[in-house]
């Protein structure tokens, strides 16, 4: 059995889960291999773009794909948020492609697998698995629908749009959609109920099972430790609460860094002490860091190890986020015994139970938010083991990895029969 693993970047969460399947299924004796589209070089994959002429061709796709899109667009704030497949690479052809028994389909957006790609990998015959990890496969372009349910019949009228009309963009790729994905040779995973739920609305899956198969972690390195030597390391003070948020790009507005500096006032002006904030990711256009109180700022960081430091040195793990489907995050920082405080959205309730191993709230319900975080961190110390215990055990009862690609092995099994 051999599975063919295909990403478009060496960053961000569907990389990170990918990865940990490979090289977890390699441990069980499955012959895997992770190819990524382009990035940084990187262990348990091979790069394809690992030269000049390869890394130009991987920016003229997106890039080009991206100029075309500005005579539909809307304005520049939907630009990074609908991809209309214009532009790929054809992976029928790679060498690991014709080897392979199954190939497996994580993001493939940003100038990697055309709509045209997709065609033609259904077209080969070879098993596809697809773990779809936002809602890209089951609409017109989006990759989150914000609210939109234009795709339970076809897309059409398109906020992402500067024209929307019922044959716009949307619906013309939404079509495609549908008569690429006939093939009976395609099936679809979701790392949550909540993405499943959204995949039965659209006809683009009509017919096709579903599964839900949460991403994986390795649950023996990201473990609770002892906060006070994480936070030496990170020269936070060993007595202070410390509220985490980490985002690949704290300037993207969806991860929610305006609402997070909004909840640290409030905690700040409710009376909480010695609050300290920890921040991880990478400040692209050099946003101001207004917190009233003092804080840390890491840096986007790549190794694992330095993330699970950041999550041992938390008291809490705060993410903001506008629209989610399986926050890596969360998982990690559960997984080191650290509670989560979110908002409600996507599959973010599958995994934060409040009360239990963490706190919600409704979407931009910040002073509700605020008002959970600090009953938390002036909680009495057994309330904060008992709940740093249960974030702990979600965690390694959902998330670990070999669990993950058991259920993923099983899954090429039976297409394979």
């Amino acid at each position: 059995m051999k599975i063919l693993h295909l990403n478009a970047n060496s960053a961000g969460g569907a990389f990170t889960a990918a990865n940990r399947l490979s090289a977890s299924l390699v441990r069980m004796g499955v012959d895997s291999r992770h190819v990524v589209f382009s990035g940084i070089s990187g262990d348990g994959y091979e790069l394809w773009a690992n030269n000049p002429v390869r890394r130009s061709r991987a920016f003229y796709n997106h890039a080009s794909e991206k100029l075309d899109f500005l005579r539909y667009e809307k304005d520049a704030t939907v630009r990074f948020a609908f991809s209309h497949g214009l532009n790929g690479v054809d992976v029928t052809d790679w060498k690991a492609f014709a080897d392979s028994d199954i190939i497996h389909l994580h993001w493939i957006n940003k100038g990697f697998i055309s709509l045209k790609g997709l065609s033609d990998i259904l077209q080969s015959g070879k098993p596809v698995v697809w773990t779809c990890h936002d809602m890209w496969p089951f609409t017109g372009g989006c990759y989150h629908n914000r609210g939109c349910y234009n795709f339970k019949t076809g897309c059409g009228n398109c906020q992402y749009l500067k024209k929307p009309l019922a044959d716009d963009l949307s619906a013309r790729v939404f079509r495609r959609k549908q008569q690429i994905f006939s093939s009976e040779k395609l099936h679809f995973v979701t790392p949550s109920a909540w993405l499943a739920g959204q995949a039965a609305l659209s006809p683009v899956a009509n017919g096709k099972q579903v599964e839900v198969i949460y991403n994986g972690i390795d649950t023996a390195l990201f473990q609770p430790a002892d906060s006070g030597l994480a936070r030496k390391h990170l020269g936070i003070p060993g007595d202070a609460k410390v509220i985490a948020f980490a985002a690949a790009t704290l300037t993207n507005p969806k991860k929610g860094f305006a609402e997070f500096q909004a909840l640290v006032n409030l905690l700040h002006t409710s009376g909480v002490q010695k609050l300290h904030v920890l921040l991880i990711g990478e400040n692209k256009n050099n946003i101001p860091m207004d917190f009233p109180v003092p804080y840390t700022f890491t840096g986007y960081l790549t190794k694992e190890s330095d993330m699970v430091k950041c999550y041992q040195a938390a008291t809490l793990y705060v993410t903001t986020s506008h629209e989610e489907n399986l926050p890596t995050t969360i998982m990690e920082s559960m997984a080191c015994g650290t509670p989560v405080a979110a908002f409600s959205v996507g599959g973010i309730p599958e995994m934060v139970e409040d009360g239990k191993n963490g706190c919600l709230a409704d979407l931009f319900d910040v002073h509700l938010l605020a008002d959970k975080i600090a009953s938390y961190l002036n909680s009495e110390e057994a309330e904060k083991t008992q709940k740093r215990d249960q974030a702990r055990l979600s965690a390694a009862e959902k998330y670990e990895q070999n669990i993950v690609a058991a259920q993923y092995k099983r899954i090429y099994e039976k297409i394979l029969k």
